[in-house]
């Protein structure tokens, strides 16, 4: 149970953080741009349009539900299917963040070393929690 809860603690904050953003709240940091050079990185001013951090957090808080559908139903195809998805987009989002392309087009700081150290090994780790649920409930 363990980690089924940690998974749904860590995707309800970071929804939480996305809804308060959509909310135009700019915690954690001083000012829009700020925010928007610790969570976006490509260099823009501003954060997103309220609505697309809106749906980011509505998106996070499903999949911060998803490991109990994973307790719940772990023979279910739908249940194996969005695992893997979700699975392998955060594995993909994970492993971008030290590619080279990827380096070259976020590199407002703090993002560039908060990806290196923190977003990117977040995500990795997510990806394969996600996968590490799944196949652990199918044996």
């Amino acid at each position: 149970m363990i980690l089924p809860l940690s998974l749904t603690i860590i995707l309800a904050l970071l929804a939480a953080a996305h809804a308060w953003w959509a909310l135009g709240g700019i915690w954690p940091a001083a000012s829009e741009r700020d925010l928007a050079h610790a969570v976006i990185g490509d260099g823009r001013v501003r954060m997103p349009p309220p609505w697309q951090c809106a749906a980011v957090a509505v998106a996070l808080t499903c999949i911060a539900a998803w490991p109990w559908a994973i307790m719940t139903w772990p023979d279910s195809p739908l249940v194996l299917i969005g695992s893997i998805v979700i699975g392998a987009i955060f594995f993909i989002r994970g492993s971008a963040g030290y590619g080279p392309r990827w380096r070259g087009k976020f590199t407002a700081e703090p993002f560039r070393t908060r990806d290196f150290y923190f977003y990117s090994p977040l995500c990795l780790a997510l990806g394969v929690a996600f996968i590490k649920l799944l196949t652990r409930e199918m044996q």
